[in-house]
């Protein structure tokens, strides 16, 4: 009877560590590389690959119509003489998915209220996935500095009914906060 109780225990740990694993590896995120910043004609550019990986269900739910908003937070830090950092620049903008049911084409919004249509949606996520020449704001030269960049799913813009439901982690989607220094990206 022990025996059966030590192998129940260890068969019960063993079968929650793969399903955490595995509900790990099925996690949505949004991966950010390849940072570049210019200065050019008085104003500060930004550009970045990423990679925008969505769950089956969020996928589900952008078909039936739902439009997700992604809202991209850049700043630019420099410490000042006591060892403090200070925000030199802030930028923020929003870029948009949805599904369009009457022409039946995902349509991307990008920071330039561009909008552009497609018939799938790996071809949409494909659009976002570079962003070139992002004007975060008037040049100033920097030999040294800190680049915070982050891009997450803006959950106030979901329906209400998905707005309150906190346990779902279906509606996490969002980049770590990336730290880059200055003199690395030039």
């Amino acid at each position: 009877m022990r025996y059966l109780k030590k192998i129940s225990n260890i068969l019960a740990t063993i079968c929650i560590v793969l399903f955490s694993i595995h509900a790990y590896s099925m996690d949505q995120k949004i991966e950010t590389n390849n940072i570049k910043l210019d200065f050019e004609g008085g104003h500060c550019f930004l550009s970045y690959s990423q990679s925008i990986f969505l769950l089956s269900e969020a996928r589900e739910a952008l078909s039936k119509g739902i439009p997700f908003h992604f809202l991209v937070t850049a700043k630019i830090f420099q410490k000042n003489k006591y060892g403090l950092s200070n925000v030199i620049l802030s930028k923020n903008f929003y870029f948009q998915l949805k599904y369009k049911s009457l022409l039946q084409k995902y349509m991307v919004s990008d920071m330039n209220n561009q909008k552009s249509y497609f018939s799938n949606i790996d071809d949409a996520l494909k659009k976002l996935s570079y962003i070139e020449k992002w004007n975060i704001g008037p040049s100033i030269e920097l030999k040294e500095g800190t680049l915070e960049l982050k891009t997450k799913l803006d959950k106030k813009y979901l329906p209400k009914a998905l707005q309150i439901n906190f346990n779902d982690k279906s509606w996490d989607v969002e980049s770590v906060l990336t730290k880059y220094e200055i003199g690395k990206l030039n």
